[in-house]
């Protein structure tokens, strides 16, 4: 199903030992490169590298990361959403990298208004869950905010049943674990009333969340941030925890470098090189800051 979301890309055969051998010298190459980017641009960047990536896979790879790189374009579908809701003329630049099929490209192209565009996304996207059929009116109703967040947490829960390679698998766990971590700190931090939407598929149950929620029990919160993360957090603010669990992310992924089936390796340096670009937009937006908290919001 991946792989219809995705361009179609000819296997051109390369061995699994070819494309180790080259990531492993492009981390610093690639950190060089978005230095000299602008705000847009160095995600612009980690498209064109993850697409370099994907073109240097044989067919078994592709077919093990498709749902990596699918769930990365999430993001390239909701740039071009807000780019055209701002009125700013780079969708067609935007997606020259991107590895979404022709289709949902035209989609994002084509729409003759940012409602039309949205609902043919909820239609082109109903084999993750029929719920998007629905994209529309959540957009009416929660803003593009709102659809992002329904559009992720749908393809989360799709993936989590469906991907039987166990590194890409605990991946996927693990972000599942970070939302909803994040929904329970904003649940206890504004003491909403109604539980949390959470997520299906994570390795924390959801019964656990809900205790924690229906105590309103702050160090519970803190104790399920440290065990998936190794980190110990003093202080419950939302930009501590989300560092804290991109942190976690980092050191989780070096238990599979040693992946006998090498996707823990190229996980971990797509991975990698997301975070560098995170980092760099930060600096590129954080002229303004002082230095000590732009060092702080940098993710280590």
């Amino acid at each position: 199903m991946f792989m219809e979301l995705l361009r179609k890309i000819e296997d051109r055969g390369y061995p699994t030992e070819y494309l180790l051998s080259r990531v492993r010298g492009r981390r610093m190459r690639y950190r060089d490169s978005i230095a000299r980017e602008s705000p847009e641009g160095v995600w612009r960047c980690l498209l064109k590298e993850y697409q370099w990536v994907y073109l240097q896979m044989n067919r078994q790879l592709q077919d093990i990361f498709g749902s990596f790189f699918f769930y990365a374009e999430l993001r390239t579908i909701v740039l071009c959403l807000r780019y055209r809701i701002r009125g700013k003329e780079i969708v067609e630049e935007l997606l020259s990298f991107s590895l979404l099929s022709d289709g949902l490209k035209d989609i994002l192209k084509r729409g003759s208004s940012i409602l039309t565009t949205i609902e043919d996304i909820g239609e082109a996207l109903l084999p993750l869950s029929f719920e998007l059929r629905g994209l529309k009116e959540i957009f009416i109703k929660d803003g593009l905010r709102g659809a992002e967040q329904v559009l992720t947490n749908t393809y989360l829960e799709h993936t989590a049943r469906s991907i039987p390679h166990p590194t890409i698998r605990d991946f996927f766990a693990y972000l599942i674990d970070s939302r909803n971590i994040i929904a329970l700190y904003k649940h206890l931090r504004w003491g909403i009333p109604d539980y949390p939407i959470f997520i299906h598929g994570g390795s924390i149950k959801e019964g656990r969340l809900r205790r924690i929620a229906g105590k309103q029990d702050t160090s519970g919160l803190l104790s399920l941030i440290h065990k998936l993360t190794g980190i110990m957090n003093e202080n419950l603010d939302v930009t501590n925890i989300e560092n804290s669990l991109l942190k976690g992310l980092t050191s989780f992924l070096r238990r599979f470098i040693r992946d006998p089936l090498c996707a823990g390796v190229i996980l971990d340096y797509l991975w990698r090189c997301y975070i560098e670009t995170m980092n760099q937009s930060i600096i590129l937006y954080g002229n303004y800051m002082d230095k000590e908290m732009l060092l702080g919001e940098l993710i280590q």
